[in-house]
């Protein structure tokens, strides 16, 4: 399971065009629920005066921001396998790190360069789904995670009901590539890329499932049909 090397390599292609636009279109083509989910995975985690966290796909660092804000002390880790999208987290995150310190890292989910039970919480928000290999990718996480330590995964998924997820894959396959042409200005647009990795997209209740194989499931939210999956576990 995973986007294999194919077409993983493209889609971090398309991924490195989106960058400079990259949150405002997605705001747009989610009505606003992208950052929404992510305010509100944030806030289902206690954090401590020293934790240690891992947000594995960091992107720009639209998660890590809303991290930093509840971090007191400890270090942030941003992996995330593009350049450019680590360079827009250092400058979007340096300002607000305070006593937090911050660690950008270039490297996949399948091969985290940490040590063994490191960190006390990775976040994957909108990411997992363009791993290569999901299930290596899950591992890893375990791996670096300390036991009792918790994973949050945000993602898009396909709804259970096969009636909605039509209509979800219509509304990505057309919609979203035309909302996104005149704001990243060319009809030679990355967000082409966001449908095909829709089809090898897991359906909610899968992907809840398969996440429960490896972790314990705390809590899992399912919002706008199933089409955004909020997982909280923990490592065992």
């Amino acid at each position: 399971m995973g986007l294999g090397d194919k077409v993983w390599k493209k889609t971090i292609g398309a991924l490195d065009k989106t960058v400079k636009r990259y949150e405002k279109v997605n705001r747009i083509i989610t009505f606003g629920y992208s950052d929404l989910m992510r305010r509100k995975l944030v806030d289902t985690i206690k954090f401590d005066d020293e934790i240690d966290v891992l947000d594995a796909g960091c992107g720009p660092g639209n998660l890590s921001r809303h991290i930093l804000k509840k971090m007191k002390s400890g270090r942030l880790y941003c992996l995330d396998p593009l350049p450019s999208m680590l360079k827009a987290a250092f400058n979007n995150l340096r300002s607000i790190a305070g006593d937090v310190k911050l660690s950008f890292i270039e490297a996949t989910f399948e091969s985290i360069p940490l040590p063994d039970s490191s960190v006390d919480l990775v976040t994957a928000s909108y990411s997992l789904r363009d791993a290569k290999d999901f299930y290596k990718a899950l591992e890893e996480f375990k791996r670096v995670l300390r036991p009792g330590g918790v994973l949050l995964i945000l993602d898009l998924a396909k709804p259970d009901n096969k009636f909605f997820s039509s209509i979800v894959g219509l509304y990505l396959k057309t919609l979203v590539p035309a909302i996104s042409i005149p704001i990243y200005g060319s009809f030679n647009t990355p967000w082409k890329a966001l449908y095909p990795t829709f089809k090898r997209m897991l359906a909610a209740r899968e992907l809840i499932e398969k996440i429960g194989e490896q972790f314990e499931i705390v809590k899992a939210k399912k919002v706008l049909l199933g089409t955004f999956v909020a997982i909280k576990a923990r490592r065992l």
